[in-house]
């Protein structure tokens, strides 16, 4: 977690992972609520910041020289923009285009790895992938790209969810408990929001029909 000092210097708000998948928060670093937008991912640090965060890399190539950090947040930015409209599809019922499939498919070729056997025990092996050997802004797309494809392939997209506070929240969750009931972005956010907001119209109800009656 960056420093509060730097936090301030920035302009940046704190992180905030609560789509219970990589895929899903990536999308969520870019909120617009009435009208108003706020981004998490305003510089080509934030874009390190937030990969060293999510536990997806913290590969030192992925610094770039100023002069190439502007472009580069660029296609982050694309990518994760394209993304969210995508999900927004799924949310309304729609699949995910051909194009993007095509899109994800191309950035998936462009990666380099290997993989390699490794025993485990008398009788068992496990495959384990080779760091990628793309460096800066292209492995940062490759990161990004196949964590929307494993998502994709991996996820049931019937639990693919937005808040229940549709108008002052737009973030998208991956329904992940026993029983796919999950409505709020978090239960200490729109979900306590929603508990006081219900609770005062019970009040006002009360008084209301209180006064009434007298």
């Amino acid at each position: 977690m960056p420093a509060t000092s730097e936090r301030l210097r920035t302009g940046r708000p704190e992180f905030i992972f609560v789509g219970d998948h990589p895929a899903v928060d990536f999308a969520n670093t870019l909120l617009m609520v009435n009208g108003q937008v706020t981004d998490y991912l305003r510089t080509w640090t934030d874009v390190v910041q937030w990969l060293s965060r999510t536990g997806l890399s913290v590969d030192p190539s992925l610094k770039l020289a100023a002069a190439r950090c502007g472009k580069a947040l660029e296609n982050v930015a694309e990518l994760r923009q394209a993304w969210k409209a995508e999900l927004a599809c799924l949310i309304a019922g729609r699949k995910v285009s051909d194009e993007f499939v095509e899109r994800l498919n191309r950035r998936l070729a462009a990666d380099i790895f290997y993989e390699k056997l490794h025993r485990q025990g008398k009788k068992r092996f496990h495959l384990v992938r080779s760091i990628s050997q793309l460096r800066g802004e292209q492995l940062a797309l490759a990161i990004l790209g196949r964590q929307i494809a494993v998502f994709l392939a991996q996820a049931n997209l019937n639990y693919l969810r937005r808040c229940a506070n549709t108008t002052s929240c737009a973030l998208y969750f991956y329904d992940t408990t026993k029983n796919h009931r999950r409505q709020w972005c978090s239960v200490t956010g729109c979900g306590n929001r929603h508990k006081v907001a219900e609770f005062r119209k019970r009040q006002a109800a009360n008084l209301s029909e209180t006064t009434g009656s007298a």
